[in-house]
Parts: structure tokens; sequence; C-alpha cells
């Protein structure tokens, strides 16, 4: 009977150990994440990414650096989600939390204290409702298996290889609490399914002299259009390659960072007000917005 446990733990390792990364987002390092579709969509905990702009990239098991882009974060629920380009991913098969039964065992893959893929085994001890906020309840998984820093982000398996759970933190000793793969479900499907864009490729670079002096606040780098795609192309003509953007209704824009968050608090706008400098003149331009439909 040992043996067969034994053999099933191994599968179950071996089995999921490609659908888990290790993450570095240049402060810190050595967390875990799940790879929640083959699209390249991955959750991990919100505490772990820092903030929208974060330089995040990871690892996977067969020797692969990828660059994220962080998506969405929620910092009450600790849960973020993330995007790769990639071919050939592996993502985890997602179980339903609510049926997890106290008593039956649990699994955990991370990188406890930098040790990469390293698998312990529990068992799940409570399941509890906590009260975060006024207008907000949810729950967490309590268990005792072995969970260190580097575990957070990654996957509460159950028997079956099923993520039940995103790890998240330890509290008073051996007992570890995770997310509920119910509660992360229920996340992503509040999610806006539409997104504001200009519809156009991005780079940010640096501004002439004369022109860092007209603007206020003084800056030295703005964003520049060296692309236009398709959507865009079919319907507008307002915006020109070469043209930087240097403010969204009013608000500086610095860096890439900066336009997409101020696009991203401009959500089902028709068009939005753009200073730009074109030609060596400053322009102000009342420019039209894409939509694009998020897959989530």
């Amino acid at each position: 009977m040992l043996d067969i446990v034994s053999q099933a733990v191994g599968r179950i390792f071996a089995d999921e150990n490609p659908a888990i990364e290790q993450m570095n987002d240049g402060g810190r390092g050595g967390e875990a994440e799940v790879i929640y579709h083959q699209d390249g969509r991955i959750i991990t905990n919100n505490h772990v990414v820092a903030r929208d702009d974060a330089r995040v990239q990871i690892m996977l098991a067969d020797g692969r650096k990828l660059n994220a882009k962080v998506l969405h974060r929620n910092p009450r629920l600790d849960l973020a989600l993330l995007k790769v380009e990639a071919e050939q991913l592996k993502a985890l098969p997602v179980g339903d939390s609510s049926q997890l039964r106290v008593g039956e065992w649990v699994f955990a893959i991370g990188h406890p204290w930098g040790q990469r893929w390293v698998m312990t085994a529990g068992i799940a001890s409570r399941i509890r409702s906590v009260k975060l906020a006024d207008d907000l309840t949810t729950q967490y998984i309590q268990s005792d298996v072995g969970l260190a820093p580097g575990n957070s982000g990654g996957p509460m398996l159950n028997a079956d290889g099923q993520v039940v759970g995103i790890n998240a933190m330890i509290f008073g000793g051996d007992l570890s609490v995770a997310i509920p793969s119910d509660v992360v479900k229920a996340w992503l499907a509040e999610l806006p399914r539409r997104r504001t864009t200009l519809g156009v490729e991005i780079t940010t670079v640096e501004l002439p002299v004369a022109i860092r002096h007209q603007l206020q606040p003084e800056r030295h780098t703005g964003v520049m259009i060296v692309g236009i795609r398709e959507e865009r192309q079919a319907h507008h003509n307002d915006l020109l390659l070469g043209d930087v953007v240097l403010e969204v209704a009013g608000a500086p824009v610095k860096g890439n960072a900066d336009l997409l968050k101020l696009l991203a608090e401009s959500e089902e706008r028709n068009t939005i007000l753009l200073r730009v400098l074109r030609g060596g003149q400053l322009v102000t331009l009342d420019v039209a917005t894409v939509m694009r439909e998020r897959n989530m």
C-alpha cells in the first residue's frame, strides 16, 4: 500500500512540475507561480509581485526564461494575474476546492528557501471563512503542509494532482494557509472583459532638451508610437508613427507603464485627450480609443 501511495505522489510531482514556475521581479526572487492556462496566463500572490509595472521574469522547469507582464492584482485577496507569450506551455488542472474535505491529503510544490521545485505533503485541517472588510468575506484552506519563503504563489494540489488552492502564507509555526481555487475562479470571473487601448505599439524615448523645458512638470522621457495595429488602421487615422505621447487626459506620461495605467483608468471611453509631440511641435488631440476583448 505504501508503495502504491509513493508511486502516486511521484506521478503528481512529475506531471505537475512543468506547470509551476519560479519568479524573479528584480527585487524579490524565488517565489512560485502557477500556469493557469495554456495561453500564458499565470496565477500567483499579489505580495510577490509588488507593483503593476514590475519587471517579472519567470523560469520554467525546462530551463526557459520568459518575461511576464502584470495584468491584474488584488491586494485584499492576495492574488495576481500575469501573462507570458510562449508556446508549448502546460497548464495545471484546476479542481473544485469546495469538494476538499478535512483530513484529505494535500501537496505543495514550490521553491522554499531558494530550493527549486520542492514537494511537501500534509493534510487539510480546516476550511475557514474570514471577514477581510465590511464588504469582503473570503475563505482559506489551512493545512500542515510544509511551506517556507519561496512557496508563496505556488499550488496546493489534491491527491488527483488538481490545484485546489494557491499557497499564500504561514501562521503560527506549522499552520499553512492557501487561497481556495474557487476564490481564484470567482475573482477571475469578475475581471473586466474589455480594456481601453490606443491600438498602437510603443516605446519609451528621451525628449529633446527644448521640449523638456516646455512641460509642466518637466520630464525627460515620453512614449513614442512605433507601430499602428490593424484594428486602429481600419477605423482611425488620428495618430501617426513617430508621435510621442506626453500626457493622457492632462496626466503626465513618462514611460510605457504610465500610459498603460492611465488607459486602464479610462475604461469604456470612446475618445481620450492626448498631448503629443509631432514634428517638433506640441499638439493636443482628441483621439479615438480601441476596445480589446480580454481572454479570461
